[in-house]
Protein backbone atom coordinates (compact mmCIF):
# COMPACT_ATOMS: atom_id res chain seq x y z
CA UNK A 1 0.00 0.00 0.00
CA UNK A 2 2.78 2.39 0.56
CA UNK A 3 3.76 1.83 -3.15
CA UNK A 4 0.16 4.22 -3.96
CA UNK A 5 0.37 7.82 -3.26
CA UNK A 6 -3.81 8.12 -3.05
CA UNK A 7 -5.77 7.93 -0.04
CA UNK A 8 -6.43 3.83 1.18
CA UNK A 9 -10.28 4.80 1.19
CA UNK A 10 -10.10 5.88 -2.36
CA UNK A 11 -8.06 2.92 -3.01
CA UNK A 12 -10.82 0.28 -1.30
CA UNK A 13 -12.99 1.78 -3.37
CA UNK A 14 -11.20 1.38 -6.71
CA UNK A 15 -10.90 -2.37 -5.93
CA UNK A 16 -14.28 -3.17 -4.87
CA UNK A 17 -15.40 -1.46 -8.22
CA UNK A 18 -12.69 -4.02 -10.16
CA UNK A 19 -13.46 -6.98 -8.91
CA UNK A 20 -17.08 -6.44 -8.71
CA UNK A 21 -16.76 -5.43 -12.62
CA UNK A 22 -14.86 -9.12 -13.23
CA UNK A 23 -17.12 -11.15 -11.28
CA UNK A 24 -19.50 -9.88 -13.48
CA UNK A 25 -17.69 -11.26 -16.70
CA UNK A 26 -17.11 -14.38 -15.05
CA UNK A 27 -20.31 -15.17 -14.13
CA UNK A 28 -21.84 -14.01 -17.55
CA UNK A 29 -18.79 -16.71 -19.13
CA UNK A 30 -20.58 -19.34 -17.07
CA UNK A 31 -24.30 -18.79 -18.18
CA UNK A 32 -23.11 -18.47 -21.45
CA UNK A 33 -21.50 -21.58 -21.29
CA UNK A 34 -23.89 -23.25 -19.97
CA UNK A 35 -26.08 -22.41 -22.34
CA UNK A 36 -23.81 -23.56 -25.03
CA UNK A 37 -23.50 -26.89 -23.42
CA UNK A 38 -27.48 -27.19 -23.30
CA UNK A 39 -27.27 -26.15 -26.91
CA UNK A 40 -25.29 -28.62 -27.85
CA UNK A 41 -26.64 -31.33 -26.36
CA UNK A 42 -30.18 -30.49 -27.80
CA UNK A 43 -28.31 -30.56 -31.37
CA UNK A 44 -26.68 -33.63 -30.82
CA UNK A 45 -30.31 -35.59 -29.62
CA UNK A 46 -31.46 -34.00 -33.23
CA UNK A 47 -29.14 -34.77 -35.20
CA UNK A 48 -29.75 -38.45 -33.66
CA UNK A 49 -33.01 -38.24 -33.98
CA UNK A 50 -33.12 -37.24 -37.91
CA UNK A 51 -30.38 -39.79 -38.53
CA UNK A 52 -32.21 -42.15 -37.12
CA UNK A 53 -35.40 -41.45 -39.14
CA UNK A 54 -33.70 -40.90 -42.35
CA UNK A 55 -31.55 -44.29 -41.63
CA UNK A 56 -35.24 -45.56 -41.52
CA UNK A 57 -36.69 -43.81 -44.09
CA UNK A 58 -34.22 -45.08 -46.38
CA UNK A 59 -34.44 -48.14 -45.38
CA UNK A 60 -37.91 -48.01 -46.03
CA UNK A 61 -37.52 -47.27 -49.71
CA UNK A 62 -34.97 -49.52 -50.08
CA UNK A 63 -37.48 -52.18 -49.16
CA UNK A 64 -40.57 -50.34 -50.97
CA UNK A 65 -38.46 -50.99 -54.03
CA UNK A 66 -37.42 -54.60 -53.46
CA UNK A 67 -41.50 -55.47 -53.32
CA UNK A 68 -43.23 -55.34 -56.35
CA UNK A 69 -45.70 -53.59 -57.10
CA UNK A 70 -49.89 -54.54 -56.45
CA UNK A 71 -50.76 -55.60 -59.84
CA UNK A 72 -47.66 -55.36 -61.29
CA UNK A 73 -45.47 -58.06 -62.48
CA UNK A 74 -42.55 -58.06 -60.01
CA UNK A 75 -39.28 -56.50 -61.09
CA UNK A 76 -36.25 -58.59 -62.42
CA UNK A 77 -33.38 -59.75 -59.72
CA UNK A 78 -30.80 -57.55 -61.53
CA UNK A 79 -33.05 -54.26 -61.58
CA UNK A 80 -33.96 -54.65 -57.58
CA UNK A 81 -29.92 -55.43 -57.11
CA UNK A 82 -29.42 -52.51 -59.12
CA UNK A 83 -31.37 -50.29 -57.16
CA UNK A 84 -30.21 -50.94 -53.23
CA UNK A 85 -26.91 -50.85 -54.82
CA UNK A 86 -27.39 -46.75 -55.09
CA UNK A 87 -28.23 -46.62 -51.22
CA UNK A 88 -25.63 -46.67 -48.72
CA UNK A 89 -25.40 -49.91 -46.42
CA UNK A 90 -26.14 -49.03 -42.90
CA UNK A 91 -24.36 -46.78 -41.58
CA UNK A 92 -22.26 -45.18 -44.06
CA UNK A 93 -22.40 -42.49 -46.23
CA UNK A 94 -21.59 -43.55 -49.47
CA UNK A 95 -23.33 -45.64 -51.60
CA UNK A 96 -22.41 -49.23 -52.31
CA UNK A 97 -21.98 -48.57 -56.44
CA UNK A 98 -19.19 -45.71 -54.82
CA UNK A 99 -17.29 -48.39 -53.38
CA UNK A 100 -17.57 -50.81 -56.07
CA UNK A 101 -16.37 -48.27 -58.03
CA UNK A 102 -13.40 -47.07 -55.80
CA UNK A 103 -12.31 -50.79 -55.09
CA UNK A 104 -11.87 -51.49 -58.56
CA UNK A 105 -9.64 -48.32 -59.10
CA UNK A 106 -7.40 -49.38 -56.38
CA UNK A 107 -7.36 -52.97 -56.38
CA UNK A 108 -8.07 -53.17 -60.17
CA UNK A 109 -6.37 -50.08 -61.87
CA UNK A 110 -3.67 -49.80 -60.11
CA UNK A 111 -4.71 -46.55 -58.66
CA UNK A 112 -3.36 -45.25 -55.09
CA UNK A 113 -4.99 -44.74 -51.94
CA UNK A 114 -4.96 -40.76 -53.15
CA UNK A 115 -5.44 -41.54 -56.51
CA UNK A 116 -8.93 -42.87 -56.20
CA UNK A 117 -10.09 -40.04 -54.67
CA UNK A 118 -8.70 -37.28 -57.53
CA UNK A 119 -10.44 -39.86 -60.47
CA UNK A 120 -13.42 -39.53 -58.73
CA UNK A 121 -13.41 -35.67 -57.43
CA UNK A 122 -12.56 -35.50 -61.90
CA UNK A 123 -15.43 -37.85 -62.79
CA UNK A 124 -18.12 -35.88 -60.20
CA UNK A 125 -19.05 -33.30 -62.15
CA UNK A 126 -20.38 -35.42 -64.83
CA UNK A 127 -21.55 -38.53 -62.64
CA UNK A 128 -23.41 -38.17 -59.52
CA UNK A 129 -20.66 -40.16 -57.61
CA UNK A 130 -19.29 -39.58 -53.84
CA UNK A 131 -15.68 -38.27 -53.11
CA UNK A 132 -14.26 -41.25 -50.04
CA UNK A 133 -10.66 -39.55 -48.55
CA UNK A 134 -8.22 -41.68 -48.89
CA UNK A 135 -8.34 -43.17 -45.56
CA UNK A 136 -11.56 -44.94 -46.39
CA UNK A 137 -10.49 -46.24 -49.21
CA UNK A 138 -7.85 -48.03 -47.39
CA UNK A 139 -10.75 -48.82 -44.51
CA UNK A 140 -12.94 -50.35 -47.48
CA UNK A 141 -9.73 -52.25 -48.46
CA UNK A 142 -8.98 -53.70 -45.33
CA UNK A 143 -12.86 -54.11 -44.43
CA UNK A 144 -13.36 -56.28 -47.52
CA UNK A 145 -9.92 -58.39 -47.28
CA UNK A 146 -10.70 -59.60 -43.87
CA UNK A 147 -14.45 -60.42 -45.14
CA UNK A 148 -13.12 -62.72 -47.87
CA UNK A 149 -10.19 -63.91 -45.73
CA UNK A 150 -12.72 -65.05 -42.73
CA UNK A 151 -15.49 -66.38 -45.04
CA UNK A 152 -15.52 -70.09 -44.57
CA UNK A 153 -14.44 -72.53 -47.39
CA UNK A 154 -16.47 -75.25 -48.79
CA UNK A 155 -15.45 -78.35 -47.18
CA UNK A 156 -14.44 -80.78 -49.92
CA UNK A 157 -12.42 -83.88 -50.62
CA UNK A 158 -10.50 -82.43 -53.86
CA UNK A 159 -8.93 -79.28 -52.73
CA UNK A 160 -5.42 -78.30 -53.97
CA UNK A 161 -3.40 -75.93 -52.10
CA UNK A 162 -0.86 -73.54 -53.57
CA UNK A 163 1.65 -72.49 -50.83
CA UNK A 164 4.33 -70.06 -50.52
CA UNK A 165 6.27 -67.30 -48.69
CA UNK A 166 5.68 -63.70 -49.78
CA UNK A 167 8.51 -61.87 -51.03
CA UNK A 168 11.26 -60.83 -48.01
CA UNK A 169 9.62 -57.51 -46.45
CA UNK A 170 11.00 -56.55 -43.52
CA UNK A 171 11.38 -59.42 -40.56
CA UNK A 172 8.10 -60.80 -40.93
CA UNK A 173 7.52 -63.43 -43.64
CA UNK A 174 3.73 -64.36 -44.89
CA UNK A 175 2.47 -67.43 -44.97
CA UNK A 176 -0.17 -67.42 -48.06
CA UNK A 177 -2.29 -70.73 -48.79
CA UNK A 178 -4.05 -70.59 -52.50
CA UNK A 179 -7.10 -72.90 -52.80
CA UNK A 180 -9.06 -74.65 -56.01
CA UNK A 181 -10.93 -77.75 -56.30
CA UNK A 182 -9.26 -80.33 -58.34
CA UNK A 183 -13.03 -80.42 -60.52
CA UNK A 184 -12.54 -76.98 -61.52
CA UNK A 185 -9.14 -77.39 -63.11
CA UNK A 186 -10.33 -78.10 -66.62
CA UNK A 187 -12.60 -75.10 -67.07
CA UNK A 188 -9.86 -73.47 -66.37
CA UNK A 189 -7.68 -75.44 -68.85
CA UNK A 190 -4.98 -76.04 -65.82
CA UNK A 191 -4.37 -72.00 -65.32
CA UNK A 192 -6.48 -70.98 -62.92
CA UNK A 193 -6.51 -66.78 -62.91
CA UNK A 194 -6.69 -64.67 -60.09
CA UNK A 195 -10.77 -65.03 -59.50
CA UNK A 196 -10.38 -68.96 -59.62
CA UNK A 197 -8.29 -69.10 -56.64
CA UNK A 198 -9.55 -68.84 -53.14
CA UNK A 199 -7.74 -67.43 -50.44
CA UNK A 200 -7.43 -70.21 -47.41
CA UNK A 201 -4.95 -68.63 -45.11
CA UNK A 202 -2.52 -65.68 -44.61
CA UNK A 203 -0.14 -66.08 -41.99
CA UNK A 204 2.41 -63.79 -41.12
CA UNK A 205 5.29 -64.43 -38.63
CA UNK A 206 9.06 -63.65 -37.86
CA UNK A 207 10.32 -67.34 -37.98
CA UNK A 208 9.01 -69.66 -40.42
CA UNK A 209 10.11 -72.86 -39.67
CA UNK A 210 8.77 -76.31 -40.69
CA UNK A 211 6.70 -77.13 -37.79
CA UNK A 212 4.86 -73.68 -37.85
CA UNK A 213 3.99 -74.19 -41.46
CA UNK A 214 2.76 -78.00 -40.56
CA UNK A 215 0.16 -76.20 -37.82
CA UNK A 216 -0.80 -73.64 -40.45
CA UNK A 217 -1.52 -76.29 -42.83
CA UNK A 218 -3.39 -78.91 -40.28
CA UNK A 219 -5.66 -75.78 -39.25
CA UNK A 220 -6.89 -74.84 -42.98
CA UNK A 221 -7.25 -78.48 -44.00
CA UNK A 222 -9.77 -78.79 -40.82
CA UNK A 223 -12.16 -76.13 -42.42
CA UNK A 224 -11.62 -77.37 -46.05
CA UNK A 225 -11.12 -80.69 -45.78
CA UNK A 226 -7.92 -82.49 -46.32
CA UNK A 227 -6.05 -81.50 -49.58
CA UNK A 228 -5.41 -83.94 -52.22
CA UNK A 229 -2.48 -81.95 -53.86
CA UNK A 230 0.10 -79.31 -52.17
CA UNK A 231 1.83 -77.72 -55.25
CA UNK A 232 5.24 -75.47 -53.90
CA UNK A 233 9.01 -74.90 -54.17
CA UNK A 234 11.42 -76.36 -52.64
CA UNK A 235 11.75 -74.11 -49.64
CA UNK A 236 13.11 -75.69 -46.65
CA UNK A 237 11.17 -75.28 -43.76
CA UNK A 238 7.78 -75.33 -46.39
CA UNK A 239 9.42 -78.59 -47.96
CA UNK A 240 9.65 -79.57 -44.17
CA UNK A 241 6.19 -78.52 -42.86
CA UNK A 242 4.66 -80.15 -45.95
CA UNK A 243 6.62 -83.43 -45.12
CA UNK A 244 5.64 -83.17 -41.32
CA UNK A 245 2.01 -82.60 -42.40
CA UNK A 246 1.28 -85.79 -44.71
CA UNK A 247 2.84 -87.88 -42.01
CA UNK A 248 1.27 -86.76 -39.43
CA UNK A 249 -2.50 -85.66 -41.15
CA UNK A 250 -2.57 -86.49 -44.56
CA UNK A 251 -0.49 -89.45 -46.10
CA UNK A 252 -2.70 -89.81 -48.93
CA UNK A 253 -1.95 -85.99 -49.80
CA UNK A 254 0.60 -85.30 -53.23
CA UNK A 255 3.55 -82.71 -52.65
CA UNK A 256 4.71 -81.66 -56.03
CA UNK A 257 7.40 -79.41 -56.99
CA UNK A 258 6.45 -76.06 -59.25
CA UNK A 259 7.62 -76.95 -62.77
CA UNK A 260 9.05 -73.62 -62.83
CA UNK A 261 11.39 -73.51 -59.82
CA UNK A 262 12.10 -76.96 -61.00
CA UNK A 263 13.47 -75.88 -64.39
CA UNK A 264 15.36 -72.83 -63.06
CA UNK A 265 17.40 -75.29 -60.36
CA UNK A 266 18.23 -77.44 -63.11
CA UNK A 267 19.58 -74.03 -65.04
CA UNK A 268 21.57 -73.23 -61.67
CA UNK A 269 22.88 -76.34 -61.74
CA UNK A 270 24.12 -75.74 -65.37
CA UNK A 271 25.06 -72.45 -65.69
CA UNK A 272 26.53 -71.66 -62.30
CA UNK A 273 29.81 -73.53 -63.05
CA UNK A 274 29.80 -72.58 -66.95
CA UNK A 275 32.45 -70.02 -67.18
CA UNK A 276 31.45 -68.75 -70.73
CA UNK A 277 27.84 -68.01 -69.26
CA UNK A 278 29.48 -65.84 -66.29
CA UNK A 279 31.84 -64.33 -68.84
CA UNK A 280 28.80 -63.70 -70.55
CA UNK A 281 27.07 -61.67 -68.09
CA UNK A 282 30.22 -60.04 -66.84
CA UNK A 283 30.79 -58.64 -70.28
CA UNK A 284 26.84 -57.58 -69.95
CA UNK A 285 27.15 -55.93 -66.39
CA UNK A 286 30.39 -54.03 -67.85
CA UNK A 287 28.46 -52.83 -70.66
CA UNK A 288 25.55 -51.87 -69.14
CA UNK A 289 27.50 -49.53 -66.70
CA UNK A 290 29.70 -47.74 -69.35
CA UNK A 291 27.43 -47.05 -72.12
CA UNK A 292 24.10 -45.98 -70.12
CA UNK A 293 23.97 -42.52 -70.86
CA UNK A 294 25.41 -42.52 -74.63
CA UNK A 295 23.97 -42.88 -77.72
CA UNK A 296 24.42 -46.42 -77.14
CA UNK A 297 21.81 -46.43 -74.99
CA UNK A 298 18.68 -48.25 -77.09
CA UNK A 299 21.14 -51.42 -77.44
CA UNK A 300 22.18 -52.10 -74.05
CA UNK A 301 21.22 -55.44 -72.51
CA UNK A 302 18.14 -55.50 -69.23
CA UNK A 303 19.35 -55.11 -66.00
CA UNK A 304 20.17 -58.48 -64.17
CA UNK A 305 18.39 -59.48 -61.53
CA UNK A 306 19.64 -60.15 -57.75
CA UNK A 307 16.42 -63.08 -57.06
CA UNK A 308 15.00 -65.29 -59.25
CA UNK A 309 17.69 -64.89 -61.87
CA UNK A 310 17.59 -68.15 -63.39
CA UNK A 311 13.69 -68.04 -63.67
CA UNK A 312 14.43 -65.28 -66.24
CA UNK A 313 17.85 -65.71 -67.91
CA UNK A 314 16.06 -66.07 -71.06
CA UNK A 315 15.83 -62.35 -71.15
CA UNK A 316 19.73 -62.00 -71.60
CA UNK A 317 19.76 -64.90 -74.47
CA UNK A 318 16.99 -63.26 -76.11
CA UNK A 319 18.55 -59.21 -75.74
CA UNK A 320 22.10 -61.17 -76.88
CA UNK A 321 20.30 -62.76 -80.04
CA UNK A 322 18.22 -59.46 -81.13
CA UNK A 323 21.84 -58.02 -80.89
CA UNK A 324 23.80 -60.25 -83.01
CA UNK A 325 20.72 -59.91 -85.53
CA UNK A 326 21.24 -56.18 -85.57
CA UNK A 327 25.04 -56.51 -86.32
CA UNK A 328 24.32 -58.83 -89.23
CA UNK A 329 21.68 -56.65 -91.15
CA UNK A 330 24.23 -54.29 -91.12
CA UNK A 331 22.30 -51.29 -91.11
CA UNK A 332 23.62 -49.14 -87.86
CA UNK A 333 21.65 -45.65 -88.99
CA UNK A 334 19.85 -45.89 -85.59
CA UNK A 335 23.05 -45.25 -83.98
CA UNK A 336 22.96 -41.90 -86.06
CA UNK A 337 26.41 -41.70 -87.14
CA UNK A 338 27.88 -40.55 -90.66
CA UNK A 339 29.41 -43.04 -93.32
CA UNK A 340 32.77 -41.23 -94.07
CA UNK A 341 35.46 -41.68 -97.10
CA UNK A 342 38.45 -41.68 -94.75
CA UNK A 343 41.89 -41.95 -96.32
CA UNK A 344 42.12 -45.87 -94.08
CA UNK A 345 39.18 -46.76 -95.67
CA UNK A 346 40.21 -45.21 -99.46
CA UNK A 347 43.85 -47.06 -98.89
CA UNK A 348 41.64 -50.70 -98.02
CA UNK A 349 40.30 -49.87 -101.23
CA UNK A 350 43.36 -48.92 -103.14
CA UNK A 351 45.28 -52.10 -101.80
CA UNK A 352 42.20 -54.69 -102.78
CA UNK A 353 41.43 -53.06 -106.21
CA UNK A 354 44.37 -51.23 -107.58
CA UNK A 355 45.15 -47.63 -107.49
CA UNK A 356 43.56 -47.12 -111.06
CA UNK A 357 40.02 -48.55 -109.90
CA UNK A 358 40.43 -46.47 -106.84
CA UNK A 359 42.26 -43.16 -107.83
CA UNK A 360 39.04 -41.29 -108.60
CA UNK A 361 37.08 -41.59 -105.44
CA UNK A 362 40.10 -39.86 -103.87
CA UNK A 363 38.04 -36.15 -104.40
CA UNK A 364 35.32 -38.05 -102.14
CA UNK A 365 37.23 -38.18 -99.13
CA UNK A 366 35.72 -36.21 -96.29
CA UNK A 367 32.57 -35.69 -96.90
CA UNK A 368 29.88 -37.05 -94.43
CA UNK A 369 27.07 -39.14 -95.74
CA UNK A 370 24.17 -40.03 -93.46
CA UNK A 371 24.09 -43.52 -94.36
CA UNK A 372 25.75 -46.40 -95.96
CA UNK A 373 23.37 -46.52 -98.49
CA UNK A 374 24.21 -42.74 -99.44
CA UNK A 375 27.90 -43.64 -99.77
CA UNK A 376 27.45 -46.47 -101.90
CA UNK A 377 25.40 -44.24 -104.01
CA UNK A 378 28.32 -41.74 -104.43
CA UNK A 379 31.08 -44.84 -104.61
CA UNK A 380 29.29 -46.11 -107.49
CA UNK A 381 28.78 -42.69 -109.23
CA UNK A 382 32.34 -41.47 -109.02
CA UNK A 383 33.64 -45.25 -109.78
CA UNK A 384 32.87 -48.46 -111.63
CA UNK A 385 33.38 -50.46 -108.21
CA UNK A 386 30.47 -52.59 -107.45
CA UNK A 387 28.36 -52.77 -103.86
CA UNK A 388 30.31 -56.71 -103.96
CA UNK A 389 34.16 -54.51 -103.45
CA UNK A 390 32.76 -52.81 -100.63
CA UNK A 391 33.57 -55.70 -97.84
CA UNK A 392 33.14 -55.67 -94.05
CA UNK A 393 36.60 -54.71 -93.61
CA UNK A 394 35.74 -51.20 -95.49
CA UNK A 395 32.63 -50.54 -93.98
CA UNK A 396 34.03 -51.36 -90.31
CA UNK A 397 36.79 -47.89 -91.49
CA UNK A 398 33.77 -46.25 -93.38
CA UNK A 399 30.66 -46.43 -91.45
CA UNK A 400 31.06 -44.79 -87.94
CA UNK A 401 28.09 -46.08 -86.78
CA UNK A 402 29.02 -49.34 -86.98
CA UNK A 403 32.51 -48.26 -85.71
CA UNK A 404 30.38 -47.24 -82.82
CA UNK A 405 28.18 -50.54 -82.53
CA UNK A 406 31.67 -52.30 -82.74
CA UNK A 407 32.96 -50.05 -79.32
CA UNK A 408 30.52 -51.09 -77.20
CA UNK A 409 29.11 -54.76 -78.23
CA UNK A 410 31.92 -56.79 -80.53
CA UNK A 411 32.20 -58.89 -77.68
CA UNK A 412 28.88 -60.31 -78.33
CA UNK A 413 30.25 -62.17 -81.59
CA UNK A 414 32.36 -64.04 -79.88
CA UNK A 415 29.43 -65.69 -77.45
CA UNK A 416 27.91 -66.54 -80.85
CA UNK A 417 28.07 -70.40 -80.78
CA UNK A 418 27.26 -70.13 -77.13
CA UNK A 419 24.12 -68.47 -76.76
CA UNK A 420 22.88 -71.37 -79.65
CA UNK A 421 23.39 -73.57 -76.85
CA UNK A 422 21.30 -71.61 -74.22
CA UNK A 423 18.82 -70.43 -76.45
CA UNK A 424 18.19 -74.36 -77.12
CA UNK A 425 17.83 -75.02 -73.60
CA UNK A 426 16.14 -71.27 -72.78
CA UNK A 427 13.26 -72.35 -75.81
CA UNK A 428 13.06 -76.21 -74.29
CA UNK A 429 12.40 -74.95 -71.27
CA UNK A 430 9.85 -72.24 -72.47
CA UNK A 431 8.28 -75.57 -74.22
CA UNK A 432 7.98 -77.69 -71.25
CA UNK A 433 6.56 -75.09 -68.73
CA UNK A 434 4.35 -74.11 -71.44
CA UNK A 435 2.85 -77.92 -72.12
CA UNK A 436 2.19 -78.72 -68.06
CA UNK A 437 0.65 -75.14 -67.83
CA UNK A 438 -2.08 -75.89 -70.19
CA UNK A 439 -2.19 -79.56 -69.61
CA UNK A 440 -1.36 -80.37 -66.22
CA UNK A 441 0.24 -83.18 -64.46
CA UNK A 442 -0.47 -86.85 -64.59
CA UNK A 443 0.87 -90.03 -64.74
CA UNK A 444 1.00 -90.30 -68.00
CA UNK A 445 2.24 -86.96 -69.89
CA UNK A 446 5.97 -87.41 -70.35
CA UNK A 447 5.09 -88.97 -73.68
CA UNK A 448 2.68 -86.19 -74.94
CA UNK A 449 5.43 -84.01 -74.01
CA UNK A 450 8.26 -84.99 -75.38
CA UNK A 451 5.97 -85.13 -78.85
CA UNK A 452 5.92 -81.37 -78.73
CA UNK A 453 9.66 -80.93 -77.89
CA UNK A 454 12.51 -80.14 -80.67
CA UNK A 455 13.89 -84.24 -81.53
CA UNK A 456 17.14 -84.63 -80.29
CA UNK A 457 18.46 -84.73 -83.42
CA UNK A 458 17.99 -80.90 -84.18
CA UNK A 459 19.35 -80.26 -80.44
CA UNK A 460 23.70 -79.77 -79.55
CA UNK A 461 24.49 -82.41 -77.25
CA UNK A 462 24.38 -80.12 -73.82
CA UNK A 463 20.76 -79.17 -75.12
CA UNK A 464 19.34 -82.76 -75.13
CA UNK A 465 21.26 -83.46 -71.67
CA UNK A 466 19.17 -80.65 -70.44
CA UNK A 467 16.44 -81.51 -71.64
CA UNK A 468 16.38 -85.10 -70.42
CA UNK A 469 16.89 -84.21 -67.41
CA UNK A 470 14.26 -81.86 -66.80
CA UNK A 471 12.21 -84.87 -68.39
CA UNK A 472 13.36 -87.31 -65.77
CA UNK A 473 12.52 -84.94 -63.05
CA UNK A 474 8.67 -84.56 -64.59
CA UNK A 475 8.44 -88.09 -64.75
CA UNK A 476 9.48 -88.43 -60.84
CA UNK A 477 6.63 -85.79 -60.32
CA UNK A 478 4.15 -87.22 -62.91
CA UNK A 479 4.38 -90.31 -60.89
CA UNK A 480 2.78 -89.49 -57.83
CA UNK A 481 -0.48 -88.11 -59.39
CA UNK A 482 -3.02 -91.01 -59.24
CA UNK A 483 -4.35 -93.00 -62.02
CA UNK A 484 -6.61 -91.01 -64.48
CA UNK A 485 -6.22 -87.80 -62.42
CA UNK A 486 -4.83 -84.65 -63.79
CA UNK A 487 -3.65 -81.92 -61.51
CA UNK A 488 -2.08 -78.68 -61.01
CA UNK A 489 1.94 -78.64 -62.45
CA UNK A 490 2.85 -74.83 -61.53
CA UNK A 491 2.16 -72.65 -58.69
CA UNK A 492 2.62 -69.36 -61.17
CA UNK A 493 -0.82 -68.06 -59.60
CA UNK A 494 0.90 -67.86 -56.12
CA UNK A 495 3.88 -65.41 -57.71
CA UNK A 496 1.21 -63.67 -59.58
CA UNK A 497 -0.96 -62.70 -56.75
CA UNK A 498 2.47 -61.91 -54.82
CA UNK A 499 3.52 -59.73 -57.86
CA UNK A 500 0.67 -57.05 -57.72
CA UNK A 501 0.05 -57.57 -53.99
CA UNK A 502 4.46 -55.85 -54.41
CA UNK A 503 2.32 -53.25 -56.40
CA UNK A 504 0.56 -52.01 -53.08
CA UNK A 505 3.64 -52.15 -50.94
CA UNK A 506 5.90 -50.73 -53.33
CA UNK A 507 3.65 -47.33 -52.09
CA UNK A 508 4.66 -47.82 -48.61
CA UNK A 509 6.99 -45.25 -46.77
CA UNK A 510 8.77 -48.16 -45.12
CA UNK A 511 8.84 -52.36 -46.71
CA UNK A 512 7.37 -54.30 -44.24
CA UNK A 513 4.34 -57.04 -44.19
CA UNK A 514 1.58 -54.70 -43.38
CA UNK A 515 -2.01 -54.29 -42.75
CA UNK A 516 -1.92 -54.20 -47.06
CA UNK A 517 -1.81 -57.68 -47.13
CA UNK A 518 -5.45 -58.29 -46.53
CA UNK A 519 -5.45 -56.57 -49.81
CA UNK A 520 -4.75 -59.95 -51.28
CA UNK A 521 -8.09 -61.99 -50.59
CA UNK A 522 -9.73 -58.82 -51.62
CA UNK A 523 -8.36 -58.36 -54.91
CA UNK A 524 -8.98 -62.23 -55.73
CA UNK A 525 -12.78 -61.45 -55.58
CA UNK A 526 -15.12 -60.73 -57.67
CA UNK A 527 -16.15 -58.02 -55.54
CA UNK A 528 -19.97 -57.04 -56.35
CA UNK A 529 -21.91 -54.98 -54.26
CA UNK A 530 -23.36 -58.05 -52.86
CA UNK A 531 -20.34 -58.92 -51.65
CA UNK A 532 -19.07 -55.32 -50.52
CA UNK A 533 -22.77 -55.03 -48.69
CA UNK A 534 -22.24 -58.32 -46.73
CA UNK A 535 -18.49 -56.95 -46.17
CA UNK A 536 -19.15 -53.64 -44.59
CA UNK A 537 -22.31 -55.34 -42.36
CA UNK A 538 -19.99 -57.77 -41.09
CA UNK A 539 -16.49 -56.43 -40.50
CA UNK A 540 -15.94 -53.27 -38.58
CA UNK A 541 -12.79 -51.12 -38.21
CA UNK A 542 -12.42 -52.11 -35.11
CA UNK A 543 -12.24 -55.74 -36.16
CA UNK A 544 -9.56 -54.71 -38.80
CA UNK A 545 -7.28 -53.57 -36.12
CA UNK A 546 -7.86 -56.38 -33.22
CA UNK A 547 -7.00 -58.87 -36.53
CA UNK A 548 -3.99 -56.30 -37.32
CA UNK A 549 -2.49 -56.26 -33.41
CA UNK A 550 -3.02 -59.90 -33.01
CA UNK A 551 -1.59 -60.71 -36.25
CA UNK A 552 0.72 -58.26 -37.17
CA UNK A 553 1.79 -56.22 -33.93
CA UNK A 554 2.46 -51.91 -34.45
CA UNK A 555 4.11 -51.18 -37.84
CA UNK A 556 7.18 -50.06 -38.57
CA UNK A 557 5.68 -46.30 -39.07
CA UNK A 558 3.75 -46.64 -35.85
CA UNK A 559 7.15 -47.25 -34.26
CA UNK A 560 9.14 -44.54 -35.65
CA UNK A 561 6.76 -42.01 -35.20
CA UNK A 562 7.11 -43.10 -31.53
CA UNK A 563 10.57 -43.17 -31.74
CA UNK A 564 11.37 -39.47 -32.79
CA UNK A 565 7.55 -38.72 -30.99
CA UNK A 566 9.53 -36.99 -28.62
CA UNK A 567 12.60 -35.56 -30.39
CA UNK A 568 9.71 -33.72 -32.71
CA UNK A 569 8.54 -32.42 -29.42
CA UNK A 570 11.65 -30.94 -28.38
CA UNK A 571 12.14 -29.18 -31.50
CA UNK A 572 8.39 -27.87 -30.77
CA UNK A 573 9.06 -26.02 -27.25
CA UNK A 574 12.71 -25.01 -28.10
Amino acid sequence: MESFKSPVARLARLFQTSRDAWKAKALDKQRRLRAAQVKIRDLEASRAQWKERALAAEAEAARRDAEPTPGAEADEPEATAQRLARLPPAGHHHSLLVMQLTLQMYLKAGLGSRGVPRVLQLLAPWFAVGVPAYTTVLNWVYRGGLAVLQRPPERREDWIYVVDHTIALGTAKCLVILGIPASRLVETGYRPRHQAMQVLAVEVTEHSTGAWVATVLYEVAQRTGRPVQIVADHGSDLLKGITLFQQNHAPDCVETDDISHRIATRLKADLTADERWNGFLAHARATLASFQQTDLAFLLPPRQRTKARFMHFDAQVEWAQQVLAYADRGDFSAIRRPCVLSVAAWEHLRGRLGATRVQPLHALIGPRYPDKTALSQALQAASDLTLDALDDAFWDLADTGRARFLEGFAWVKSYRDDLVVYAQMMEQSKAIQTFLKSEGLHAGVCEPLRATLAPPAALTPRATDFTNRILEQVAREAAKIPSGQTWLASSDIIESVFGKYKTFTSRSPLKEVGRLVLAIPAFLTDLTTGVIGDAMASVRTLDVEHWVKTHLGDSMLARRRQAFRALLADRETA
